[in-house]
């Protein structure tokens, strides 16, 4: 599966929603990204589609340092729920750094910059919605 997918996965959302349909996505048919070409993380997509996008990201441990996302904003607002963490967000405007905790949850407005950094000695997972624009 590749990018080409992003936007449609696991079906077309207009045709899903015109003809009613129900599409279970098990973990062994997310769409696997590696995102990033410096900081490489892995994201899972259950669903990209024209109303939202939802997936798992895995952010490693190790490295110079700690392990981190590549910096990256969305057209859409953003969620990320802390499945295993804790989690910190850089966000370059205004230079401010958030700490997320396991079952914590942190909102992004649209086109607002920040990176995902691992501190910990375990790998992050989280779980994430963008709505509607990657």
């Amino acid at each position: 599966m590749s990018l080409e997918k992003l936007g449609q996965y696991p079906v077309d959302g207009a045709e899903a929603r015109s003809r009613g349909a129900l599409v279970k996505v098990a973990r062994e048919d997310r769409l696997n990204l590696i995102f990033g070409q410096d900081h490489p993380i892995l994201i899972e997509m259950c669903v990209s589609n024209d109303y939202m996008h939802v997936g798992e990201i895995v952010i490693p441990v190790g490295g110079v340092g700690p392990r981190a996302s590549e910096p990256n904003s969305h057209e859409g607002d953003a969620i990320f729920y802390v499945l295993e963490g804790p989690a910190t967000f850089y966000v370059a405007d205004g230079d401010q750094t958030f700490h997320i905790r396991d079952g914590e949850a942190f909102f992004l407005p649209a086109d607002v910059s920040y990176q995902c950094l691992n501190y910990g000695s375990r790998p992050i997972r989280m779980v994430f919605t963008i709505a509607p624009g990657l």
